[in-house]
């Protein structure tokens, strides 16, 4: 669902992506995020400062979405990073 207006949405960034957010006051794993739409995924994770090599994948309700997917009023998104082990 998109929206025009402005509208806030839940962010889940989790501790590591949480450390790269450039934007002021979100430096926090779970955040709420106004927006002013129509708004993308692509467009959210460009304002909070995430480098999108970091994220692997987003969700968006539950639903597995791409870069392109529109965001709208109540929206939860999980940003889930890249995972490296040894």
């Amino acid at each position: 669902m998109s929206s025009t207006g402005i509208f806030s949405v839940d962010v889940d960034l989790g501790v590591v992506l949480a450390k790269l957010v450039k934007a002021p006051g979100y430096q926090k794993p779970k955040i709420t995020v106004s927006l002013t739409g129509p708004v993308t995924i692509c467009h959210l994770v460009d304002y909070l400062g995430i480098p999108r090599e970091y994220i692997s994948f987003v969700t968006v309700n539950s639903e597995k979405k791409d870069w392109a997917s529109s965001l709208g009023p109540g929206d939860k998104i999980i940003l889930f990073p890249y995972i490296t082990g040894g």
